[in-house]
């Protein structure tokens, strides 16, 4: 069981981001109800993986100064799916596929993570998944790519056509991330 605590730590050190930051977030989100909530040590919330969905966007969108944290975040977790990409069925057995928003995608991708052929190639630090966040929150998309180039599954979020911005900032997160997240999380591959 991972507590709110655990995962903080590890999302620190996963991301290189200070401690002090991602506990402020957590508190931020917790206050919200974004993030689970029960006691505190050994009787704290054991997280989920929606619990980490929801603080990674936390922690890849900027959030305007004085503004509101949590309508923030919300506002990414709730993003539609814009458009979906699976030919041939690559990714037929992955979960987060029948995700309509973010949020939930997130979640299921990290899932997603530890189904064998995915697991296997990210051991091998192959950099074939992308979780990637448009630093305003105006879109997620989610990504495996695979060798030949027809084997490949992608997912975008967000709402309505985007207008073209002259420089967009991402954060990305790579699939080894998300696969150790899920371990931490001791998920279960989808079946």
């Amino acid at each position: 069981m991972a507590t709110s605590g655990d995962l903080a730590k590890a999302l620190s050190e996963l991301l290189n981001e200070p401690f002090s930051t991602v506990d402020l977030y957590g508190r931020h989100l917790r206050a919200a109800g974004l993030l689970h909530i029960k006691g505190h040590g050994r009787g704290a919330a054991e997280m989920t993986a929606r619990d980490a969905a929801v603080w990674l966007i936390a922690l890849a969108i900027d959030h305007e100064r004085g503004g509101d944290f949590a309508k923030e975040v919300k506002r990414v977790l709730d993003l539609p799916m814009h458009d979906q990409l699976n030919p041939n069925g690559y990714a037929d057995d992955l979960t987060y596929l029948s995700a309509k928003t973010a949020g939930h995608g997130l979640a299921l991708f990290i899932g997603d993570m530890l189904v064998p052929r995915i697991k296997e190639r990210l051991e091998r630090d192959d950099d074939l998944v992308t979780a990637n966040f448009d630093a305003d929150g105006v879109f997620v998309s989610l990504s495996i790519f695979d060798r030949p180039p027809d084997e490949v599954a992608a997912l975008l979020y967000q709402r309505g056509e985007r207008k073209r911005r002259d420089v967009e900032r991402l954060t990305v997160i790579h699939g080894r991330v998300l696969l150790e997240i899920a371990r931490l999380l001791d998920l279960k591959p989808p079946a």
